[in-house]
C-alpha cells in the first residue's frame, strides 16, 4: 500500500519587516533592538539590521539577539543603498524603518501595522516619538523645495489625540507598505546618505496618498546618540548630489543645482568639497 505524505506546512511570512541602519552606535542599537524584542507582536516581525562598516563593536551585539539578520557591511554604503539592500531581501509586506536612536513602545509595531492596508488613503505611519522627558521630539520637518532645500528639524505644536496627517516625519520611525517601494522601484540610489527620507514623503504626496502620525504608538527619540559625523567636504557634497537629483525629478533645474555649488565651491577654495562635486562623489560606499 502507497503511503501518502501529508504536505509540508509553510511558516506564515512576517507580517512586518523592521530595518535599521546602523554605524558606530552600539549603545543606542542595543537599547533599539532590546526595546524591539518587547513587541506585542514579536513572533510577527523580521528584524534586519545593516551594519554600516561600523568600527564600535556593534556587530557582537547580533549574539545577543536571536531574531535579527545582521548585515555587516564592508564599507559605508550610506543610508540608501544600505536600506535598499535589506528591503531587497525583506519578507514582510510592510515595512518599518526604524532609527537606532528610537526606543519603541511595546504595542507600536502592532498600531502602525494595523492602520496601513490597500486600501488605506494612508500609505504610511510614523509613531509619535518623544524625548527622554516626554515632550514631542525635533523630528518634523516640511518637503523641501526650491527656495529652502534645508529645512529645520522642528518639534510639533502640540500632540495630537487621533492619527493626523504630516508631510514629512522623516524615517526615524516609518511604516511603509512594501507595494508602494516596489512602486518606487524602491530607493532611488542617486541618493546616498541623505534625501531618500524626503524623496518617500515626497512620492506619498505624489501618489496623493497620506502618511499619518499615530498618537496610538510611540517610542522614545534619544537624539544625542547620532553616528559620529563624516567628513565635512563629503558630507556636503552627498547634500548637493541628492539635492540636484530631488530638484530634478519634482521641479527641474537639478543641473543649475550642480553647477553653482561647484563654483561656490570653488569659489570660496573648498578644493574638497569641489573635488567630490566635480567627480558625482556620494556616500555610497565608493568613497576613500
Amino acid at each position: 500500500m502507497e503511503e501518502t505524505l501529508a504536505p509540508q506546512q509553510l511558516p506564515d511570512p512576517p507580517r512586518v519587516t523592521v530595518i535599521v541602519v546602523t554605524r558606530n552606535q552600539a549603545r543606542a542599537l542595543r537599547r533599539c533592538l532590546e526595546a524591539l524584542h518587547q513587541s506585542t507582536i514579536l513572533d510577527q516581525i523580521e528584524i534586519i539590521v545593516v551594519d554600516n562598516a561600523s568600527t564600535d563593536g556593534s556587530n557582537v551585539i547580533q549574539d545577543d539577539f536571536e531574531k535579527i539578520t545582521y548585515l555587516k557591511l564592508p564599507k559605508n554604503f550610506g543610508w540608501t543603498k544600505a536600506a535598499n539592500i535589506a528591503l531587497r531581501s525583506s519578507l514582510a509586506e510592510s515595512i518599518l524603518f526604524l532609527d537606532p536612536r528610537v526606543e519603541l513602545a511595546p504595542g507600536a509595531i502592532a498600531a502602525m501595522a494595523s492602520e496601513v492596508s490597500e486600501e488605506s488613503i494612508a500609505a504610511a505611519v510614523s509613531a509619535l516619538l518623544l524625548t527622554p522627558e516626554g515632550g514631542p521630539a525635533r523630528v518634523m520637518r516640511k518637503l523641501p523645495s526650491p527656495d529652502d532645500l534645508r529645512p529645520q528639524l522642528a518639534v510639533l505644536a502640540s500632540v495630537p489625540a487621533e492619527p493626523t496627517p504630516v508631510v514629512f516625519p522623516g524615517v526615524f520611525a516609518l511604516l511603509i507598505r512594501k507595494a508602494f517601494l516596489k512602486g518606487m522601484n524602491f530607493l532611488d540610489e542617486r541618493y546616498g546618505e541623505l534625501w531618500a527620507d524626503a524623496e518617500i514623503a515626497a512620492q506619498v504626496k505624489r501618489a496623493d496618498r497620506k502618511i499619518l502620525l499615530l498618537p496610538s504608538a510611540t517610542g522614545v527619540f534619544h537624539e544625542e546618540d547620532a553616528p559620529p559625523p563624516l567628513p565635512a567636504s563629503l558630507l556636503e557634497a552627498d547634500f548637493e548630489q541628492g539635492a540636484a537629483t530631488y530638484l530634478s525629478k519634482h521641479f527641474g533645474g537639478g543641473m543649475g543645482r550642480r553647477v553653482t555649488a561647484a563654483l561656490g565651491a570653488l569659489g570660496t577654495l573648498k578644493i574638497g568639497l569641489f573635488s567630490n562635486l566635480l567627480s558625482g562623489q556620494k556616500i555610497d560606499g565608493s568613497q576613500e
